[in-house]
């Protein structure tokens, strides 16, 4: 069984949204995006009470609810077993969900199977409501009959058939939250431990009466009353018992209560290596630790597995305290195991681990969240172009559209040059420079490869899923040519940078050297091994050098060793940071509009330096 959709309204920073999802899929985009929020609305409609926290307020779209304000979450269950309501009791039937049929491509529901909507579904609700008088929320779950025609739960003539606790553990669903450093997961005091332990075998009851008896009733020799130091002070305390009280009890030192309970709790998770001592998980590194929860899941899902039972698993940031190679088998062992997963995550490595249909670009905008897949169907024969961004660069496109603008030069030698200045720029800060904020161009711009000046191409993939694409243009008859291909887009870029009449990005670089000329000319000769008596000469070896990363580097750092360069290229990353995030309000320097192509929803700047 797994979830196929799931519709919100009024919850936290999301008015509405309503997102399509896949058996194993990746939520990703930038803080604040709403990925958390997807992750708490599953958890409120599937998880078990006890686990889930409390509303107020602030949960309610506003934070200031009235009483007429409604969080309401409905999800699509589909995967049942045998694909027929009458194996399902527990979802189906008198009070309980009405059957639905679901087409698996698009979502969409029916009330009767046809060609297209062949897999039995229900739909599950959740509302909640806040009450000003006695200042908390009231929630219920319930099957939903019409999702169109869903009303106000809370009305007094509201029909609610309610879902039942056992029903919903049939999903199996469970959650490991971002806060992963408790401790004490492999133990009694988990709940999941002891579900864990139900399902593989039993409490194991023998054992542990064997060791309550035990701490009980410790041989003579080893009560602790009797040690020497304390035998002194349990006497004089018992004399003094025998003395007040008709019943004179005895007084006794014991390392937990003796029944069984406290048995079970004194137990923790303890590890050890070789033939060293066993360390208590609070004594391990954080990485241990934030496995524990995740490998107790592991085995959960296995016994569920083993017995035919659904599992499915949200988890928040699984590469949290743990190397790239065990992200990889961490994740690539979950989506195995599990119905069905659902990950956040801020890690391209782990992102570039779905396939692009199942990664969903995470974005709220005016209280609307939406989900979009880097694709909806990847292409059985991708272009080249298609291989390198999709495949071998994954990692760096998922990346730059977790940015809150998304930059798309005309190849990969800009993209090098951009990343190698600001990197330089971020290594030369310093707490005293008030150039400093000038280095925030990595914050808010993501820069996407692009081989073969395929812009236009790489447009119309980036502006499927993010809301902010920007282009940047050489000045040459090409540059114009992309320029007219991507204009007539819908919705076309929100702003399009050219560099000056007929220049690319090694004349930028070298206007940037201009800054000290004499001085920059004579160390980059040295970095770079080269004779450059003219700027125009050391523009033609970085032309001639424009795919060769280690000409990046050192012309980076060259430059910003030199105060005057550094100056200047903190100033044009700058500007050029201030234009794409906001490209209506921007006047800033180096940079001027260009009216005559500008519209109300793209900007067009050119470069004057």
């Amino acid at each position: 069984m797994h979830i196929a959709r799931l519709t919100i309204v009024g919850f936290r920073g999301v008015r509405s949204a309503d997102i399509a999802l896949g058996r194993h899929v990746v939520l990703v985009g930038p803080n604040n995006s709403g990925k958390t929020t997807i992750i708490e609305a599953l958890s409120l409609l599937f998880g078990r009470d006890r686990l889930v926290r409390r509303l107020t307020e602030h949960d309610f779209h506003g934070s200031a609810p009235d009483a007429a304000a409604r969080i309401t979450i409905v999800a699509t269950v589909t995967g049942f077993p045998h694909n027929d309501p009458q194996h399902n009791a527990a979802w189906f039937g008198l009070e309980r969900g009405v059957e639905k049929w679901i087409d698996p491509n698009v979502k969409t529901l029916s009330a009767a199977p046809d060609a297209q909507h062949t897999e039995l579904a229900v739909q599950i609700g959740f509302a909640a409501r806040f009450d000003i008088d006695e200042l908390e929320a009231e929630t219920v779950r319930f099957f939903v009959d019409d999702e169109g025609t869903l009303g106000d739960p809370f009305a007094e003539n509201a029909h609610l058939r309610t879902v039942h606790t056992k029903t919903l553990q049939e999903l199996g669903f469970f959650l490991v939250p971002a806060s992963r450093t408790w401790d004490r997961w492999i133990s009694f005091s988990s709940e999941l431990f002891r579900r864990v332990v139900a399902t593989r075998g039993g409490m194991p009851a023998q054992a542990v009466r064997a060791e309550r008896d035990r701490l009980w009733n410790p041989p003579e020799a080893e009560r602790i009353e009797n040690q020497p130091g304390l035998t002194d002070i349990v006497n004089s305390a018992n004399e003094e018992l025998r003395q007040l009280l008709p019943t004179a009890p005895q007084l006794k030192l014991r390392l937990t209560r003796t029944d069984s309970d406290s048995v079970l709790e004194t137990v923790i998770s303890h590890f050890t290596q070789g033939t060293g001592p066993t360390l208590p998980a609070t004594r391990q590194g954080t990485g241990l630790v934030s496995l524990q929860s995740l490998l107790l899941l592991l085995q959960f899902g296995k016994a569920r597995a083993e017995t035919g039972k659904s599992f499915v698993l949200a988890v928040e940031e699984p590469e949290l305290h743990i190397q790239p190679s065990q992200q990889k088998r961490l994740v690539n062992r979950l989506n195995a195991l599990c119905d069905q997963t659902i990950v956040t995550t801020h890690s391209p490595i782990v992102a570039a681990m779905f396939p692009a249909p199942d990664t969903l670009f995470i974005d709220t905008s005016s209280g609307t969240l939406t989900a979009k897949p880097l694709m909806d169907t990847v292409p059985a024969a991708p272009t080249n172009h298609q291989q390198h961004l999709l495949y071998a660069w994954r990692q760096k496109l998922v990346a730059s559209l977790m940015q809150e603008c998304v930059l798309i030069p005309e190849g990969v030698s800009d993209v090098a040059w951009l990343e190698a200045l600001q990197t330089a720029l971020e290594l030369q800060q310093g707490w005293e420079d008030t150039q400093g904020n000038r280095s925030r161009f990595s914050t808010f711009v993501g820069i996407v490869p692009t081989i073969d000046a395929k812009v236009t191409d790489t447009f119309s993939i980036i502006n499927k899923v993010h809301s902010r694409p920007c282009i940047l243009l050489d000045g040459d008859a090409d540059g114009c040519a992309y320029f007219e291909a991507v204009r007539v887009s819908a919705p076309p870029p929100k702003c399009v940078v050219f560099w000056p009449q007929d220049w690319v990005m090694e004349d930028v670089v070298t206007w940037i050297a201009r800054a000290d000329e004499a001085n920059a000319r004579a160390s980059l000769a040295t970095a770079l091994s080269g004779n450059f008596p003219t700027t125009d000469e050391l523009t033609a070896f970085l032309l001639t050098h424009k795919s060769y990363a280690p000409t990046h580097e050192s012309t980076a750092v060259t430059l910003m060793g030199n105060p005057a360069c550094r100056v200047r290229i903190g100033e044009l990353l700058g500007a050029l940071c201030d234009i794409l995030r906001d490209p209506a309000n921007a006047n800033p320097r180096l940079f001027a509009r260009v009216p005559a192509d500008s519209t109300a929803t793209m900007q067009v700047f050119r470069f004057v330096p």
